[in-house]
């Protein structure tokens, strides 16, 4: 679905008109400050409306011209869709308008018309001079074909061909995509009598109805939309580039400020780090320098950060480069997000670009390899983006709630480019569920490798073990993954018949135990002394002396207790007995055999019919019992069945 809702922005030099103009189209008047009406500028933002002959419902930002207003001019530009440039007829382009296309050129702004304003004080050939001079200047941006309309707001003149033209333009303007998440940057916080906090802004993404839970960033605090306004119109719902009043639930006007954002819940990074590709503009006197400290305006959001070059010391005007931005606070934007920048002091104008990548990890500045990934994720689909965003996680997976915020898509469309990954064998799920797990298929062969070499070490190290742990081989790998994720890999590579797992021990797959002389030696002796005695068997520590096991054959003498017990040629019954498998299975068949005749049997019983003590007699029974073979019946024991 796409809804056509156009945000025209004024632009130009202080004193040619703006304002004046804005209220000959609409009727209003946008200086709404005391300070405003008395110097005859406007400070802060002003919004107004009105209807065009084809009945679209056009807002108006009527942004400040005066150089020292300029960062609330940027805060009013960010959503644009539509330019109107004025120049004064008496005047020409100035400096100030020059620096508002500036601007507007590089928020990506696409249509405009140009309003020669105050022709009701200069003559006919004047005014053709100034229309020339004017179309001349706008060579090379993004107004060079747009149309010059000379008015005169005092005499009502032009007007209506304004109209018209701005009608014409609204017309080719493509309606805006309402599914995406919803991104509100707020430019102005107060509060009404009987309402409470009220933001405004312009919504540049999704939709927002009444009631919904939306989030504050950074502050990451959950809100409620008590109601909204359009054009001073309450609504139940809002669309894309629509000017927004929105009355919000559980909070107060002192915890918002400019720059804030009101986002879909869990959307977003908060973050103070940013990679874009930066373009200075041409007309500069000045060198950007790596590092070099300046303002950064995104959304209505200004902060002060820092720039740094990637395989560059320097930027020359007219140049472009990946850059990151180092920001002194936390803020939150959105991959494609258009921003710009100004040197810290003096604060002019050095250029600006759009968000690739929201939050990157550390790493150097003079890799290659960053600005190849830049590229790929500047001019790749999002099949290509969603895939570099797995593969960059260097040692974890990346979960669907890191994707969510990374890329700013909604679920849905995730998951779908998921799958698409996932059948183009391109990526792997390690955990299914709401926070679904991924691997992109370079790593998980990173991993497979890390397992194989690390199996292949520990069997060389211990050739008489049946295999490491699946704790100890998850803790000695590089990558980060819970139990879940490290089972679902250790699967994989079994079906692959890679490596094998026994009682949680894991083996490479061609794995078998050899012995050498002396420890076959060992093991047949180990051997004798459990069948010399079945009912009797020895402890450990009697065996290790009975043996003459030295110090240092300890580990291999463990080993091999290892090896019987997982051939279960020794059966263990609890953290002290180990038994022969004959003696469990003989007394098996005699409690079987016993209580097929006798019904039950108490523990002193079988204890005198296997001719042991109460210790081993005990113990097998639980044995027993926990196979199912018997049950307790009071303190004797009847077959399970």
């Amino acid at each position: 679905m796409s809804e056509k809702n156009i945000i025209i922005g004024t632009a130009g030099h202080i004193d040619h008109g703006k304002t004046t103009l804005i209220k000959a189209l609409t009727g209003a008047d946008t200086d709404r400050l005391k300070q405003e009406k008395e110097r005859g500028i406007s400070i802060e933002l002003g919004f107004t409306s009105f209807e065009l002959s084809n009945q679209n419902q056009v807002g108006i930002i009527d942004v400040p011209g005066h150089e020292k207003f300029i960062k609330n001019m940027l805060a009013g530009a960010a959503g644009v869709d539509l330019a109107l440039l004025v120049v004064a007829a008496d005047e020409g382009m100035m400096p100030q308008s020059k620096e508002h296309l500036a601007i507007l050129d590089l928020l990506d702004v696409k249509h405009g018309v140009v309003a020669l304003t105050k022709t009701d004080k200069v003559d006919e050939e004047w005014k053709k001079l100034v229309i020339e001079d004017t179309r001349e200047k706008l060579a090379g941006s993004f107004l060079e074909d747009a149309a010059i309309i000379p008015v005169s707001a005092v005499e009502k003149k032009g007007i209506a061909d304004l109209k018209t033209e701005i009608n014409n333009i609204v017309d080719k303007i493509s309606g805006k995509e309402t599914e995406s998440n919803t991104y509100f940057p707020i430019d102005r916080v107060f509060t009404l009598k009987g309402f409470g906090t009220i933001v405004t802004g312009t919504l540049f993404r999704g939709v927002i109805e009444v009631e919904d839970e939306l989030e504050l960033y950074p502050e990451s605090k959950k809100l409620r939309v008590r109601s909204l306004q359009v054009h001073n119109n309450q609504v139940q719902k809002v669309y894309p580039g629509q000017r927004v009043g929105i009355n919000l639930s559980g909070i107060d006007k002192d915890e918002l400020q400019r720059g804030d954002v009101l986002a879909k819940v869990d959307s977003l990074f908060k973050t103070k780090y940013f990679e874009a590709n930066l373009k200075m503009l041409k007309d500069l006197s000045f060198v950007l320098k790596n590092g070099d400290q300046i303002r950064f305006h995104i959304g209505s959001k200004e902060i002060i950060g820092r720039v740094y070059l990637y395989d560059k010391k320097e930027l020359f005007p007219g140049e472009e480069a990946y850059v990151q931005f180092s920001l002194e606070e936390e803020i939150a934007a959105y991959l494609g997000e258009k921003f710009v920048i100004r040197r810290y002091s003096p604060m002019n104008l050095i250029g600006g670009g759009k968000v690739i990548i929201v939050d990157p990890p550390p790493r150097k500045r003079n890799e290659n390899q960053v600005i190849e990934l830049l590229k790929k994720i500047e001019n790749g689909d999002w099949k290509k983006r969603i895939e570099i965003f797995i593969n960059s996680k260097k040692f974890e997976s990346a979960s669907i709630k890191y994707l969510l915020k990374k890329s700013s898509l909604q679920e849905d469309e995730l998951i779908n480019i998921l799958q698409d990954l996932k059948e183009d064998k391109k990526i792997l799920r390690l955990k299914k569920g709401n926070n679904s797990l991924w691997i992109h298929i370079d790593k998980f062969k990173e991993v497979k490798e890390q397992i194989i070499d690390c199996i292949a070490s520990y069997h060389q190290n211990n050739h008489l073990e049946t295999g490491i742990s699946k704790e100890e081989l998850r803790s000695k790998i590089k990558f980060n993954f819970d139990n879940q994720e490290f089972n679902t890999i250790i699967k994989i590579l079994t079906d692959k018949n890679l490596i094998k797992e026994k009682e949680n021990a894991v083996a490479l797959f061609d794995f078998t135990i050899s012995f050498t002389e002396k420890e076959k030696e060992i093991k047949n002796k180990i051997i004798d002394e459990f069948l010399n005695d079945l009912y009797y068997p020895p402890a450990l520590s009697e065996l290790k002396d009975k043996l003459k096991i030295a110090k240092q054959e300890e580990k291999k003498f463990n080993s091999i207790i290892n090896y019987l017990i997982s051939e279960q040629t020794i059966i263990r019954l609890n953290n002290e007995i180990l038994i022969h498998k004959d003696a469990v299975e003989r007394s098996r068949k005699l409690l079987e055999d016993y209580l097929n005749k006798n019904y039950e049997i108490e523990l002193g019983e079988f204890r005198d019919l296997i001719e042991s003590s109460r210790k081993y007699a005990l113990a097998l029974l639980k044995k027993f019992e926990k196979d199912r073979l018997v049950k307790k019946n009071g303190d004797k024991r009847v077959l399970y069945n």
